[in-house]
């Protein structure tokens, strides 16, 4: 189970990605750089020290494949280092996994549910605050919540 320390350490690191452009398959941290939604959460635990470096998602995933089918990648690959929880145990530092079109397919890091979370669309903002559960694209969808896996609760670093 993370810590408070742990959970404000995961979103101090969520901020410092604050401003990154969307830019699909990439995880680099800055205005020069870029990421999408699923790099966003491998960039943020594993600068935390969460998950190991080692760790690759696969350059091949759509990212327009919640438009066209029910695929289950993406959330399957979170259930490898998060377990899932219920709305009411969301804390800073969980992660909200929302459906778009036909899957469960992109997140964002929670700061205080559902007031903020840190996440990136291909919207022209890049990685942005936004309510969890107000903002226009996440209202009325469907969610589901995650927390790391107790054996990712020890920090790497």
């Amino acid at each position: 189970m993370l810590t408070t320390e742990q959970r404000e350490k995961i979103v101090a690191e969520a901020r410092t990605w604050l401003g990154t452009p969307y830019v699909g398959w990439s995880c680099i941290k800055g205005p020069k750089g870029g990421t999408d939604c699923g790099q966003l959460l491998r960039g943020v635990f594993q600068n935390t020290g969460f998950l190991p470096l080692d760790i690759v998602i696969p350059r091949s995933y759509s990212l327009q494949v919640a438009q066209h089918k029910r695929d289950t990648e993406y959330i399957d690959k979170i259930k490898e280092y998060m377990r899932e929880i219920p709305e009411s145990e969301a804390q800073p530092g969980d992660v909200v996994v929302y459906m778009l079109g036909l899957a469960y397919a992109h997140a964002g890091i929670i700061e205080s549910w559902p007031e903020h979370i840190i996440h990136t669309l291909d919207n022209g903002h890049g990685v942005t605050g936004a309510h969890g559960s107000q903002h226009p694209k996440f209202k009325k969808r469907r969610r589901k919540f995650f927390t790391l896996r107790d054996e990712f609760c020890t920090e790497r670093m």
